[in-house]
């Protein structure tokens, strides 16, 4: 029987492991030797390439490389638009990262590779959640489950089974998304209390300030505004990334650019760095004290602090956590490759596989209970004729989680109701996300408004799936629906990316 993987699928950086013959969790290595893959797809003829070519290939061909992918998995219209005339959904552009993953271990491995878990952002809403694991069916992989960045980070360290009790913050800044959560460890149980976090904000908008900077100075010297040219924009990001990695490490790095025939040096010193980042940092900080205040938390309440995703490297990163929760955080582990080490060991789990620790001690399984990351309400009128989301499952619920309210009706002799889900913590509803219809609830006896009661209530699953009751006290007339997202692939679309993806040259 083929091992199960852990797949950290990241959107600047995606990362695999498994657990050994011997019950040792360990990295897998891609076909250049890397546990890092960059999680970028060049579309070029009939080949897919996927990684450090074709990321590599963006200053050179950047009509032709789709980066960010994970930021796109939110947009229910995103398309990316081939040379080809092909079009490709966020799905299939991570079904071909995640094919080339697959292919990779199965290398290293020796064997087909059939089983993974794969993790996502704890933040992000149920269309993204069910859209990766759509991704990984694509690429050819049963998943096993869908799992929190933050959980696998503290199934790594081994927080669960016999450790201590405990509260756990985790702070995951990655290439493009922040996430905070924190969770209670009670018995070797861990239960998430609450998430935040923004899934546009990472170290590739540092890059981006910093490759904004380059493109001032340049302009001053030459008077060339080089981010206007495709190529000049990417190799100016490239550089930026490589002197925000060596500003990790030293006070200060030199960086020599060029843009149409001219060259400029220039000296960049961290504090520099730090200033144009700084109010991204704010942000992260600004999101980890509402996250303490949504699970009624002071910093003195936290036990330990994971550092989670590369971006965790830049020293102002880690003073800002310091400072803010007056505890050196914990540093034990790669912050780049945690996440994809604790899924591994949370799939080796399920399928009954034993995990041992350094000193070779069965680690018991961990269990874990997460929350809601959103609210669900459905759309209803106000009397001024305005619509409202009216919240039913509030944020932070324990999953599976239950909620309801009773209803009526908004005009006089209504005989039906039509029921719409929403995700999201805003009273409109156009600043939430539609789960889905759950359909019309018709018969209802014909009164003044306000009269009729309509009892709705709304159940989340451990799958992700939302299961809606609707029942007029009057008549008895009741409405079930189990809600599809109007955003995810159908099924024929679904196979036709399937094929498409076998079909492909992926390397």
């Amino acid at each position: 029987m083929s091992k199960p993987i852990g797949i950290d699928l990241g959107t600047t950086m995606s990362a695999m492991a498994v657990v050994d013959d011997h019950g040792r969790p360990s990295m897998i290595h891609n076909n250049k030797g890397h546990t890092l893959t960059p999680s970028a797809v060049m579309i070029r003829g009939a080949e897919r390439i996927v990684g450090e070519l074709a990321r590599n290939s963006a200053v050179a061909r950047p009509q032709q490389v789709v980066q960010f992918i994970k930021r796109e998995m939110s947009r229910p219209d995103f398309v990316y638009s081939g040379e080809d005339g092909q079009k490709y959904t966020p799905e299939e552009l991570s079904a071909l990262i995640l094919r080339k993953l697959k292919q990779d271990a199965a290398a290293e491995l020796g064997e087909e590779v059939r089983q993974a878990v794969i993790t996502v952002p704890a933040y992000f809403a149920d269309l993204e959640r069910h859209r990766t694991r759509t991704a990984g069916e694509i690429a050819g992989l049963e998943v096993i489950d869908i799992i929190n960045e933050p959980t696998a980070a503290a199934i790594a360290y081994g927080l669960g089974g016999a450790a201590a009790d405990g509260t756990i913050l985790v702070y995951d800044l990655g290439g493009g998304t922040f996430d905070i959560t924190i969770m209670r460890l009670t018995g070797g149980n861990l239960e998430v209390k609450t998430s935040n976090g923004n899934h546009a904000l990472g170290g590739a908008d540092f890059d981006e300030a910093l490759a904004g900077y380059f493109a001032e100075q340049f302009e001053a010297e030459h008077g060339i505004r080089p981010l206007e040219d495709p190529r000049f924009h990417q190799d100016f990001w490239d550089r930026a990334e490589k002197a925000k990695i060596d500003l990790s490490d030293a006070d200060e790095t030199f960086v020599n650019l060029t843009a149409g025939g001219k060259f400029l040096d220039l000296e960049l010193q961290r504090s520099t760095f730090e200033q144009l980042i700084g109010h991204y940092i704010d942000q992260t900080q600004q999101l980890t004290e509402t996250a303490l205040a949504d699970a009624g938390m002071s910093a003195a309440d936290v036990d330990k602090v994971l550092l989670v995703g590369g971006s965790t490297r830049i020293p102002a990163v880690q003073r800002m956590v310091r400072e803010l929760l007056g505890r050196e955080p914990e540093t034990g582990i790669n912050p780049d490759e945690v996440v994809a080490l604790g899924a591994a060991i949370y799939a080796a789990n399920e399928r009954g596989v034993t995990v041992r620790d350094t000193s070779g001690k069965v680690r018991p399984p961990a269990k874990f209970r997460n929350v809601t990351a959103h609210s669900l309400g459905i759309v209803v009128r106000e009397d001024d004729g305005t619509s409202r989301n009216s919240k039913v499952i509030p944020k932070d619920s324990p999953i599976p989680a239950r909620g309801g309210d009773v209803f009526s009706t908004f005009e006089d002799n209504q005989t039906s109701v039509h029921i719409e889900i929403l995700q999201g913590e805003d009273d409109d509803p156009e600043e939430c996300i539609k789960v889905g219809d759950a359909g019309v609830l018709s018969g209802i006896a014909p009164q003044p408004r306000g009269v009729p009661k309509i009892a709705v209530s709304l159940e989340y699953d451990k799958s992700g799936m939302v299961h809606v009751r609707a029942r007029d006290e009057g008549t008895g007339r009741e409405l079930r629906a189990t809600i599809e997202y109007s955003a995810l692939m159908s099924e024929g679309a679904k196979n036709d990316a399937i094929r498409r993806v076998e079909q492909a040259k992926v390397r």
